[in-house]
């Protein structure tokens, strides 16, 4: 016989359980009816209930119920088939109708006669068992079988048990048996086993061979429950409220601990889950809803006594697995281990000196239990007033006093109750210190963080407006600075580096920190326990771009409370049996770090396939949501087999297409669903991210989703428009054109006769603005040259009168007379030829057609400019002896030796000026020389270039150089020839060459 099979050598042994949160639903917050009949999970991950009204999936969020199949009957039953390949099977009351489960979805299915649970077989009533739950009730006049992978059990009254192979052979097991015992069946890897509890035997019947054991175990004992369900394998034994599940050992069934559920016994349950994905126990009641456990690793020790203070600051560890509260209470994680006698203290300072003893704050003295007594024996040390905190740090101990409006920190090297090595006084209070180095030290205060050196009196503030609670060095030797209400923060390279909030800012509040052996930080706050990677950390630290990411534990992961507490000093601890005790507001939690398990989504488990359109009902699509122009919103859900606390979700969507929006993040709530609303009609793709694992790893899934256009936003549409424009255009421009046309006829004659008149009147117009403007521009040139002419003699006649008017001397009146007399006369002369100055510069012909000589104009100028030389000192010599005759404009001519001869007289004083004039080569040159200023080498050229370059038009004669550029312009217009040249020693030498006709 093959006693191997009962194995168990636990019964009846005191059991420390897993602790537990207990969630129920029911119809008034989830379910659409008070039972849960069934419970199975599908391969994608979702929680499948049957109940009296429809099916319902859970995916720990929010419970979606189906109902809407078109049959009359939605009381359903057991769950049958095989979850591995996607099918699972459920009838109504009397098998009327079959739903499959498939692809996530139950649909109405075709019934066959093998699908059945119960039918007739002649005059026998024959049932099918799939599980057998806690209130089964099995009778005699029924035959039940078993229906295994490639075999049957049939069990009946009459013919006891017959095992029934593939092939149909068949094998009677003759053993004390009745259908009453189908309570305590279960089956595990195809081996039957069936529990005698009156007996305490159990056998095992294995393809039809039987084996027994007598050996007692929980499986046999007469209080024991058995819940087995064949849909998911499973069964659980139930013993005094302690709940196990059959677990493969080895390849025999071996039995894990869960719970211990004291209600297991007060309510109808009759359907069991075990979730070993998210360590959640689903409890199905027949009418009371589903009951949840959350199953914790966390323990919380605390005094179970009424009116018991279970608050605790400090404390210290004080064995492998105990910790010691100050008033003598020792804890491990089951509870209280023992009490020593250390009467009433203050709870927030505790301490371990040297000596192993511990030091415990009591108003302004310190209580000494001495560690050679067991902690027996003490004594008392008062210190002095004000005395508020000791801490130990490395090798230091320090003090801290205050009289409420300053603080002094007090360090020893030796001892407490020694002299103080080093005292350090401080405006704000000091709430705690930490040895940095040998010879550094930092002080947390109630305004700041500052950095100590010992020995001297240097007190230098790191980073102030902050109240720093404590000061942590983690075994990974950084330093952390915790505050109260600013976050918490990495002192590294002398400076204070703010770390990130969580996304609640409940870190505004940490106070201790934890570092596991996997490289992770726990932190505990005042609103839950935190998990971060270490690593997660230090990349922000290095660049503040690297997003952290922290997993909370709250009251529904085991804790009594989410508010933890802090010290000055370490309050939290890592033990030696590698468990980790932090202080609460109720009792110490503790935990092995390394059993803590972590829930994120399974990045294979993500579906976006549901949608509710303004308030239609919920819709199904693949991969594209169509929407109609007329929506309002579209509520797009995202659904995730997520059954841990939704705050330990990051879920971000955005939009991309014609119009784009930034990551936004998702609100865990009842539901997780993105809006879509207002958008133009186009096509978008809705992006879903999805933090999948703690290293910060991201799952990212794409749907696309098209806005229909109204009709006139089609393609369509709007090209039709336009066509309809266009053809409109083209039939008024042809009626236009066909009216112009006519039209155009009638007008063609008179635009001709018109056209005739207006072209002579343009040409009349085009003379009469060229005549005008040369007569302007004639005008303009006329008033400059006489202006420019008349001014020497004017201003020289000017002179005289000036120097008459001033002198007494009658001789010298008279010479001033004479001179006057004579410049006027030629003055005179010369303005009764203005006449020809109005011809200077419209004369179109530049040759006269008589002769005149040149030598005639030289001694007219000669004595036109006579007197204003000699009042300089000058005299002019007219050296010319020959006639020579020219047929050059003779206005043109006088003008321009008038204007050389004026500059002459201008520049220069007590000289001689020589008019002369001589042929060369049949050609008139008439030569001025002075013995005056003389030009500039630039000037000479300025003018040179002037008269050589005929691109060059002459400027006005405004200005300075007025008389030259006139001559220049005139020499030009009688195209005759001049030169500008030095006259040694000093003056100028002006040669004019005139061309003949």
């Amino acid at each position: 016989m093959r006693v191997w099979a009962l194995f168990f050598a636990f019964l009846y042994i005191n059991i420390y359980g897993q602790r537990h949160t207990s969630t129920w639903y029911n119809i008034d917050n989830g379910l659409p009816q008070s039972s849960a009949k069934a419970i199975v999970k599908d391969k994608y991950g979702f929680i499948w209930i049957s109940t009296e009204n429809g099916l319902v999936r859970y995916d720990g969020v929010s419970f979606v119920t189906f109902n809407n199949f078109k049959v009359n009957n939605l009381h359903f039953g057991e769950f049958i088939g095989n979850p591995l390949l996607d099918s699972i099977t459920v009838l109504n009351n009397f098998q009327e109708n079959k739903i499959i489960i498939k692809n996530r979805l139950p649909k109405l299915s075709k019934l066959y006669t093998g699908d059945k649970m119960a039918f007739s077989q002649g005059k026998d009533f024959v049932h099918r068992i799939a599980n057998n739950i806690i209130t089964s009730n099995f009778y005699n006049d029924i035959q039940y079988f078993i229906r295994l992978t490639n075999s049957t059990y049939c069990f009946s009254e009459k013919n006891a048990i017959v095992y029934r192979n593939e092939r149909g052979d068949e094998t009677k097991i003759s053993i004390p048996f009745s259908n009453k015992d189908l309570n305590n069946i279960f089956v595990f890897n195809d081996i039957l086993y069936l529990n005698d509890l009156k007996a305490g035997k159990t056998y095992t019947i294995d393809k039809g061979k039987i084996a027994v054991s007598e050996q007692p175990s929980l499986f046999n004992d007469r209080d024991t429950r058995i819940y087995w369900q064949q849909i998911t394998d499973q069964t659980f034994v139930i013993n005094h409220n302690n709940i196990y599940i059959v677990e493969n050992k080895d390849n025999r069934p071996s039995l894990k601990f869960l719970v211990k559920y004291n209600e297991i016994g007060s309510h109808s349950y009759c359907s069991m889950f075990y979730d070993e994905d998210f360590n959640k126990l689903y409890l199905g009641t027949l009418n009371n809803g589903l009951n949840v456990l959350q199953l914790s690793d966390f323990y919380v020790a605390k005094k179970e006594a009424d009116f018991s203070n279970n608050v605790y600051y400090a404390s210290l560890p004080f064995s492998k697995n105990t910790v010691i509260a100050e008033d003598g209470t020792e804890f491990g994680k089951n509870g209280i281990v023992s009490r020593h006698p250390f009467g009433n203290n203050d709870n927030y300072l505790m301490l371990y000196d040297h000596s192993g003893d511990i030091l415990i704050r009591k108003r302004n003295s310190v209580i000494r239990f001495y560690k050679n007594s067991g902690f027996k024996k003490k004594d008392s040390t008062f210190i002095q007033k004000g005395f508020e905190a000791f801490i130990k740090s490395g090798n230091l101990y320090g003090a801290i006093f205050s009289d409420f409006s300053s603080s002094q920190l007090q360090i020893f090297r030796k001892s407490l109750f020694s002299k103080p090595d080093y005292r350090y006084h401080f405006k704000s209070f000091v709430n705690t210190f930490s040895q940095y180095s040998d010879q550094q030290i930092l002080v947390g205060t109630s305004d700041g963080l500052y950095s100590v050196m010992l020995g001297s009196n240097s007190i230098t503030p790191v980073l102030k407006n902050i109240h720093v609670k404590s000061i942590i060095r983690t075994k990974d030797n950084l330093t952390w600075v915790m505050t109260n209400m600013n976050g918490f923060y990495l002192f590294k390279d002398q400076k204070l580096i703010k770390m990130p909030n969580d996304r609640n800012n409940y870190l505004q509040s940490a106070h201790f920190i934890l570092e596991d052996q996997h490289g992770a930080y726990w932190i505990s706050s005042n609103n839950g326990l935190f998990k971060v990677p270490k690593q997660q950390l230090l990349q922000y630290v290095e660049d503040k771009n690297k997003s952290v990411f922290y997993y909370r534990f709250t009251k529904k992961d085991g804790f009594l409370t989410n508010e933890f507490n802090g010290s000055s000093q370490p309050n939290a601890y890592a033990l030696e049996n590698g468990e980790f005790v932090f202080p609460s507001m109720d009792g110490f939690v503790f935990f092995n770090p390394a059993q803590i398990k972590t829930y994120y989504p399974d990045k294979k488990q993500i579906y976006i396939e549901r949608v509710k359109i303004g308030n239609s009902e919920t819709q199904y699509f693949h991969q594209v949501l169509e929407l109609q122009n007329d929506y309002k919103t579209a509520e797009i859900y995202i659904d995730i087999p997520y059954f841990s606390n939704l705050e330990n979700l990051y879920i971000a969507t955005k939009i991309s297409g014609q119009e784009s929006t930034e990551w936004e993040q998702i609100p865990a709530g009842k539901e997780l669903k993105y809006t879509i609303s207002n958008l133009s009609p186009g096509d978008y793709v809705l992006s879903v991210r999805m933090l999948v694992s703690p290293d910060g790893t991201f799952e990212e899934k794409f749907i696309r989703f098209k806005i229909q256009p109204f009709f006139y936003q089609t393609l369509l549409f709007r090209v039709s428009v336009s066509v309809i424009i266009l053809v409109i255009i083209i039939i008024i421009v042809q009626l236009t054109t066909n009216f112009l046309r006519i039209r155009n006829k009638a007008l063609k004659q008179i635009v001709h006769n018109k056209n005739s008149e207006l072209k002579e009147t343009s040409l009349n117009l085009e003379v009469v603005k060229s005549d005008l403007q040369k007569e302007t521009e004639y005008q303009k040139k006329l008033v400059e040259t006489i202006s420019h002419d008349i001014t020497t003699p004017i201003r020289f006649i000017a002179m005289l009168s000036q120097k008459l008017y001033e002198s007494d001397d009658v001789e010298l009146q008279k010479k001033y007379f004479d001179s006057i007399y004579k410049s006027s006369e030629q003055l005179y002369q010369f303005t009764l030829n203005l006449k020809e100055y109005t011809e200077l510069y419209k004369a179109k012909n530049i040759f006269e057609d008589q002769e005149y000589s040149i030598n005639k104009i030289l001694e007219t100028k000669k004595k036109l400019f006579c007197e204003i030389a000699k009042e300089r000192g000058t005299k002019i010599i007219n050296a010319a002896q020959e006639d020579v005759y020219s047929n050059v404009n003779e206005s043109i001519l006088t003008a321009i030796i008038h204007n050389l001869l004026d500059n002459a007289v201008k520049n220069t004083f007590d000289g001689i000026i020589t008019l002369s004039i001589a042929e060369s080569k049949d050609k008139p040159v008439i030569t001025i020389t002075d013995t005056g200023a003389g030009m500039s080498a630039e000037q000479i050229a300025m003018y040179l270039n002037l008269f050589k370059n005929p691109k060059l038009e002459t400027p006005s004669f405004k200005g300075k150089g007025l008389g030259l550029h006139m001559v220049i312009h005139l020499v030009k217009k009688i195209k005759a020839e001049i030169n500008f040249r030095h006259h040694h020693p000093t003056g100028t030498i002006v040669d004019l060459t005139l061309n003949t006709n």
